[in-house]
Order: structure tokens, then sequence, then C-alpha cells
């Protein structure tokens, strides 16, 4: 059977594989609901030594997430009914398709040595945000934003301006968000909430729950000014937690949290504090509220430490135990060339395929420490096969794109 190859964007880059001779959808009408994309915003650890990895995909028409209900063109039955683990494939990624591994992904850990992995799929379930009983309650996302000095470039301890340490000094993270807000559904309810130099920013007239997005809007326009301070991480999500989502029970919440990183001696970093809001969040009588952990790296600058540069181990926590989702951006530049991020965004808010993995990362000779995995993730669906590769990739001579998942191993 021929196969042809079509370059699709997406968080790496998807192809397209297709047989004329068994694509059920060919030659019926192209404006109904059809599979396009497929999209993997990360992945969390499901077991600590790394033995099972469950893997968030998003299979997209377009821009919108197929869900377990959705009927596509020319199949009678739904989604959910269609797919099953045993559809997924693993396979190195193209950038190292020609390294001589013979498993399916490639992994850097701390000793800087790349060793083969073999990952098996072995379950696969969709994961509605606030659980599937509460899919129909209102919908209200929480947009909590670091406003702190080092995203223009401000020292948070003594406030001398470099604009060599700015982590995001075109402000782009504020031309995502207000794309984000007019994109979501009119329905949905909005808060908006700052945090800075100690305290986290909740007025009533942003951070109580509304469905006017141009409110939202204007909130966005005045975070492009008077960043300054630390990054009160912690303050922040037990603020928001008792000032904005308790009050409003009836809701079905979701955060979208944006930061580039807490500083070393900030509170967020201490003595088991963030471990408690993580707890907040995540062990929570009336059901864990998902944070979607948006996290732009630190500018690269001699006086920026290493250790505050890069993936988060806290981060990732405070993402994966609540159901959320942890998505590591490596220059602000992602915020506007980055097609996927968009919808990996906008319909993570509503959930995601869970896809479980048996994983060797669990054998001995993966040491403790943290782990970046590439691989490629398959699709087949309705007669059609997508494919994202996870992996690092070079868009010019000093920017690369990086999608490969991480991983601390315990």
């Amino acid at each position: 059977m021929r196969r042809r190859n079509l370059v699709l964007s997406g968080l790496g880059v998807a192809t397209l594989m297709f047989s004329s001779g068994c694509d059920s959808t060919v030659g019926l009408d192209p404006t109904r609901t059809s599979f396009t994309k497929v999209i993997v915003p990360g992945a969390c650890k499901a077991q600590d030594d790394l033995g099972q990895i469950d893997f968030s995909v998003m299979l997209l028409d377009g821009t919108r997430a197929l869900l377990p209900d959705t009927r596509l063109n020319g199949e009678f039955a739904p989604v959910g009914e269609l797919l099953e683990f045993d559809d997924f494939r693993f396979s190195l990624a193209p950038n190292d398709a020609g390294s001589g591994f013979a498993q399916a992904a490639v992994a850097l850990g701390p000793d800087a040595m790349p060793r083969g992995v073999d990952l098996n799929p072995i379950g696969l379930e969709f994961a509605y945000s606030g659980g599937e009983d509460r899919r129909r309650d209102p919908r209200l996302v929480v947009m909590m934003l670091d406003h702190s000095g080092s995203l223009a470039g401000i020292d948070p301890f003594t406030g001398d301006y470099d604009p060599g340490k700015a982590s995001d000094p075109n402000e782009q993270r504020i031309s995502f968000f207000q794309q984000l807000v007019s994109t979501l559904p009119d329905d949905y309810l909005l808060s908006l909430v700052s945090f800075k130099e100690g305290l986290a920013n909740i007025t009533p007239d942003l951070s109580t729950p509304i469905r006017n997005k141009s409110v939202i809007l204007e909130g966005l326009n005045e975070l492009q000014f008077d960043q300054r301070g630390t990054t009160p991480l912690t303050r922040a999500l037990n603020d928001t937690r008792n000032r904005v989502i308790e009050p409003n029970g009836n809701m079905n919440p979701v955060v979208v949290l944006f930061t580039d990183g807490v500083e070393a001696g900030d509170p967020s970093d201490a003595g088991g504090q963030f471990e408690e809001a993580v707890a907040g969040y995540a062990d929570r009588a009336a059901g864990a509220i998902p944070v979607i952990v948006i996290h732009l790296q630190r500018a690269d600058h001699p006086d920026i430490p290493a250790e505050q540069r890069g993936r988060n181990a806290k981060l990732a926590e405070l993402a994966c135990r609540t159901g959320g989702e942890y998505i590591f951006l490596p220059n602000a530049d992602e915020f506007t060339t980055n097609n996927n991020l968009q919808p990996a965004v906008s319909n993570r808010i509503v959930g995601v395929w869970r896809l479980a993995a048996e994983s060797t990362l669990s054998n001995a000779e993966f040491e403790p420490g943290g782990w970046l995995l590439s691989t490629q993730v398959e699709v087949t669906l309705a007669g059609r096969s997508l494919a994202t590769p996870l992996q690092r990739a070079r868009e010019s001579s000093d920017e690369f794109t990086d999608t490969r998942v991480w991983f601390s191993k315990e």
C-alpha cells in the first residue's frame, strides 16, 4: 500500500499518512468534522520510577479538539468508540532516526549521555477537567500571570535594569493571553489575577468571574507595565484559591498559570509552603482544580544561575498532581510563533486524551534525576494516521524549538 506524506504544523511537525484505498473520508463533505492534527502538549509520570508515563494527546479538527462524543465525517460511531490505546504507536523522532537506537525513544539524563528507551501503549482515557460529572457546570477560567521584574529585565531584589536579563522583553505573553481570551467560548466565566513583590493582585473588577471579555482584555493591557519584584507564587496560589475559586463553588474551575520561575530566596521556595499550596489544589474535597502551567525559560545571561533556567520539578508537580499540564517554552517568541500553543491551551481547558505507556526508564541504568525524552507519537483514527515528533529542532542559527517531555525520576 502506497503512502505519501504531507507536512502540517504542530508542537513539533505533524505528518499525515493516508492511503486512497482505505481512507473512509475520501470524497465526502470536507466541511464536516475530520481528523487533521495531533499534538502532545506534555506528559506526567504515573510512577516515581518512570515505569509508566501518561502522555497528554490532543486530536484536532483544525484548532478544535475531538472529544469522545465527536462524530467524524463518514463515521457512524463517535470518536470515543473508534479510538483504542493500540491505535497509538511510538517511534524515534526524526532527529533521532539516524542515531542507531533500536528503541522508540531517546532519553537524555543528568550525565548528558543519550540512551534508548522502550515505550509501549497500555491504556487510554479522556480526562475532562474537573471530572466528567462536572463537565456541564459553568466553566471558570482563572488566569494567573506572573508580573515580576525578571520579565522586563529588572532585578527582583535590587531593582537594577538590564534588558539582556528580560525573559519577555516584547510582552509577547500579553498578546498570547489576549488572543486566548478572544477565542474562548462566550459562556466561559473569566478571572484575571497577577502577582509580584510578595503579593497577589486580586482586584474585584478583574478577579470576580465575568463573561465580559473586554474587561479582562483591558486588564491584560495594563499588565504590559510596572513589572517588578519577586515571584510570590505560593501566596498567589493560596489567595486565588481562597478568594476567587472557593467562593464560586458552583463553577468548574481551571487555572492557566504563567510564570518564568521562582527566584532563589523567594518565600515560595521555603519550608514546604509550596507543597501545601499544591495539595490545596490537588486534594480538594470538591475535586482537584487543574492547573495548566505555562513556564517560560529565564533569559540566557551569565548573571542568571543555571538552576533558574530549564524545566522545573515543582512547577511540573503542580501541573501533574492537579490533573493539569506543564508546558515549557524555551523563549518568549513561542507565544506568537508556535501555532499549536493556542489550541493546546484552549482545548486543554476542556480536557485531554491520556495515553498510558510502559517505559523502561524504570531500569537501573537510568539514575534518579531529570530526564528529557524525545519520541514520535502516531495515532490512527478513521483511516488516517497522524504523527507528531517530540524533539529539539533548530529553527534558525540561534533559535530552537523544544517539544521534548521532561520527568524527574525519584
